[in-house]
């Protein structure tokens, strides 16, 4: 028997909590013949199939269907590597910032080896360049996109759609609780629109450091004064410092630096 089919047929008994002799009372079998079909020494017969599949309670047109179809697209893959491609799909359906997760880890590893394969193509046998030695160490941050307003705020609401994105494993990124985007200009000089900036989330921000501030419902990128949030812009016109009103400011946390620095 199929040897896909063999695993998927097992998982569905343990998942139902049958052991192979409540299959074979069930189908009025002898004890060992599930054993024999599960090690692929013998197969059942079609009528035995359709009712081990309703035993199972799984559909086996729609397994014969994916097995088969399977096999035809992917002859030469492995049972562990079918294996992760139902964890993915699992994954995805009910974890979607986790599946986020997966595709960075792959698309990363995958810029890796085509570079490493690049070089084994042009570099002689003698070469001691190894694959660990191109490998960057990485950790998976929350990423809040363009919401620290480097200009006059941007909205920021209880519910913001986040990603989790890969950023380099350096002792100032272990410190990061997450990552937030940079928008606008005022704080030129020193962060620029565009720029992911690392947070640990603090509730207050020394003088003269530089933190992530809410305001109402707005979001900024300051330096923190004594009593004002200062922007870097020498163009003070255009990208005034920040003032409290009756609203009122509060931290959320302090900008350790730039992804990459």
């Amino acid at each position: 028997m199929n040897e896909l089919l063999v695993d998927r047929l097992k998982k569905a008994r343990a998942e139902q909590g049958l052991k192979q002799s409540d299959v074979a009372e069930k189908l009025g079998l002898k004890a060992n013949t599930i054993s024999n079909w599960e090690k692929g020494r013998t197969e059942p017969d079609i009528d035995s199939f359709v009712k081990l599949c309703d035993i199972y309670q799984i559909d086996c047109a729609a397994l014969l269907s994916d097995v088969y179809a399977f096999k035809r697209v992917e002859t030469d893959i492995s049972l562990p590597e079918y294996d992760h491609i139902q964890k993915y799909r699992f994954i995805a359906k009910h974890s979607p910032d986790g599946a986020n997760v997966v595709n960075t880890v792959l698309d990363r590893e995958c810029a890796i080896a085509e570079k490493l394969k690049a070089q084994g193509d042009t570099r002689d046998s003698t070469s001691s360049l190894s694959p660990s030695a191109e490998t960057i160490p990485m950790r998976f941050l929350s990423y809040y996109q363009r919401m620290a307003s480097a200009g006059k705020g941007e909205f920021l609401f209880p519910d913001i759609p986040t990603e989790v994105i890969a950023v380099p494993d350096t002792p100032l990124s272990r410190r990061a609780d997450f990552v937030i985007g940079v928008s606008g200009r005022s704080m030129e000089g020193t962060y620029f629109d565009g720029d992911k900036v690392l947070v640990e989330k603090a509730r207050e921000v020394p003088i003269g450091k530089i933190g992530i501030f809410v305001r109402g419902t707005e979001c900024f990128i300051k330096e923190a004064g004594e009593d004002r949030l200062i922007s870097h812009n020498k163009d003070k016109g255009q990208y005034p410092d920040i003032v409290p009103d009756e609203r009122g400011i509060d931290a959320i946390g302090i900008v350790l630096g730039k992804v990459g620095d």
